[in-house]
């Protein structure tokens, strides 16, 4: 035991004995534990209607990166693949401006709403900006970030979620061919 003590002590402070911290002291009487078992479900919810409202708010999100002319919009819903949220909108924007455009304009909405971010990364490079709402993280990626991160491929068991309002969504514009040729009309002989 000697020799130990010798071979701790460095730069002329002794060691520690195991009654000099009664941290060590307690730490030989405690038997060790198993680890706890890993939920494969979400929690019961204090507020089941936080679902709901999260999903709402989601959507909402994907609406406005959409009026922000951001690309390729998904909803995803997480609540089968894991237990630590319940939605992912992931849209593209085509540079780094309107990435932060769309990330301030949807957190701006989003306090409207009372929804407060928890955080909020990414808006310095502007490549993959992150926007957590606990319930609901919004995901906006550069084209280039976007195809090497691929987000919907690591989540690809999770269900896709409809995000257009019906009441928006434009009529699609006719096709050349649809358009009706104009209707000749005979001239009238009593106009001479």
């Amino acid at each position: 035991m000697a020799d130990f003590k010798n071979k701790t002590r460095t730069a002329g402070i002794p060691a520690a004995r195991e009654t000099d911290s009664p941290y060590l002291a307690r730490r030989k009487k405690a038997p060790a534990l198993p680890q706890d078992d890993v939920a494969h479900t979400a929690a019961g919810r204090a507020m089941p209607e936080r679902v709901a409202q999260a999903l709402e708010h989601a959507r909402f999100a994907a609406r406005i990166a959409d009026d922000n002319r951001a690309k390729e919009i998904l909803v995803l819903d997480l609540r089968q693949a894991t237990p630590l949220l319940d939605f992912f909108v992931i849209a593209s924007a085509n540079s780094r401006r309107q990435a932060n455009a769309i990330a301030s304009e949807i957190d701006q909405e989003m306090k409207k709403l009372g929804e407060f971010k928890l955080g909020m990364e990414g808006t310095e490079e502007g490549r993959w900006i992150l926007v957590d709402y606990g319930d609901f993280v919004v995901h906006i990626f550069s084209e280039d970030a976007r195809g090497y991160y691929a987000l919907e491929e690591i989540w690809g068991d999770a269900e896709r979620v409809e995000w257009r309002d019906p009441a928006r969504i434009k009529a699609a514009p006719q096709s050349v061919d649809a358009v009706e040729e104009p209707v000749e009309v005979e001239d009238d002989p009593s106009d001479d």
